[in-house]
């Protein structure tokens, strides 16, 4: 007799072949009394990472080209729970157990609870000095404006969003909201938080459910990513006014600052933020690149928030 899944979890792939088999096999080293099946949804990866997700997956398919095609996962999942992470990241052992466990232990005392999330740790092994200062960098508070993405807390707490590198929810709750909306250049994953919010659930955070994480490693690659985070911000922001915060545009204001002259405010700032770092690292090592990162986290941020704004409806 088929055994009946508790939890399927839902992983989405492009071009990942340089992490997709760890995550896999760290999934699959996972501990747990819950009946899980492991998906992978490829995007048109041109590497190995179809082959790949054949090897350990329980279902391996294709899903939107170029899309962070979660939908199409989520569609055939069997489990009442889908757990989330994405292919560049590892997993604990408990990862299954604690996160399934803790979804339902939460729904238990509030029914309104349909969602759950833990941090994400960096991998610093044989990390480049970019590298390291990146991780340092994005956690800092002169850059992190309270990002959720980021965030490690100490205790349970709710939270607004649960970015779906580490988080579970009820397929339930995901097919009632029509699932994530797949656009180019929008957050999927916010958007669907917001409107998880707007129907009157809770999601929640829990502290002791991390996953590693592997972050940019290369100046370039970083200001894309944050002209795009800047953009999707906006975005967001725009549909979904309840999650709005004046803190969001931050960096818009800096940006606009170092172009006038004010510009020594957010180089004032870039400076605090390497000497804050530096000290708490015991090390200058760092000084230089955190205060180049900082600027060119103002600068391309605020660059993709203002494009944003700048845009038509």
């Amino acid at each position: 007799m088929k055994k009946q899944i508790d939890v399927s979890i839902v992983i989405p792939v492009l071009n990942g072949e340089a992490t997709l088999e760890k995550c896999l096999t760290s999934i699959r080293a996972n501990r747990t009394a819950y009946n899980y099946e492991l998906i992978v949804v490829d995007a048109g990866s041109t590497d190995r990472s179809l082959e790949i997700a054949t090897w350990y997956a329980d279902k391996a398919l294709t899903g939107e080209p170029h899309t962070i095609d979660r939908n199409a996962g989520i569609a055939i999942a069997a489990g009442k729970i889908i757990c989330f992470t994405d292919s560049d990241c590892i997993v604990p052992p408990d990862w299954i157990e604690k996160l399934a466990s803790g979804l339902m232990e939460l729904h238990v005392k509030d029914p309104r609870i349909v969602g759950v999330g833990g941090g994400n740790v960096p991998e610093i092994e044989n990390g480049s000095a970019t590298e390291m200062a990146i991780i340092r960098a994005m956690r800092s508070p002169f850059i992190s404006f309270k990002a959720r993405n980021t965030a490690v807390y100490g205790n349970s707490r709710e939270v607004s969003h649960n970015p779906p590198l580490n988080s579970a929810c009820y397929k339930s709750v995901l097919d009632e909201m029509g699932g994530f909306v797949q656009q180019p250049g929008y957050p999927e994953d916010l958007d669907i938080d917001a409107r998880i919010l707007a129907h009157g659930y809770k999601l929640y955070y829990l502290p002791e459910v991390n996953v590693v994480h592997k972050h940019r490693s290369s100046l370039k690659a970083f200001a894309s990513q944050m002209r795009d985070f800047g953009e999707k911000r906006c975005r967001v922001n725009r549909k979904h006014k309840q999650i709005s915060h004046l803190y969001h545009y931050g960096p818009m204001m800096l940006c606009m600052m170092l172009y006038s002259p004010l510009f020594f405010v957010p180089l004032g700032l870039a400076l605090i933020n390497a000497s804050f770092i530096s000290t708490r690292e015991r090390t200058f090592k760092l000084f230089l690149i955190v205060t180049q990162l900082t600027i060119e986290f103002y600068r391309n941020y605020g660059i993709g928030e203002m494009k944003a704004v700048l845009e038509s409806e």
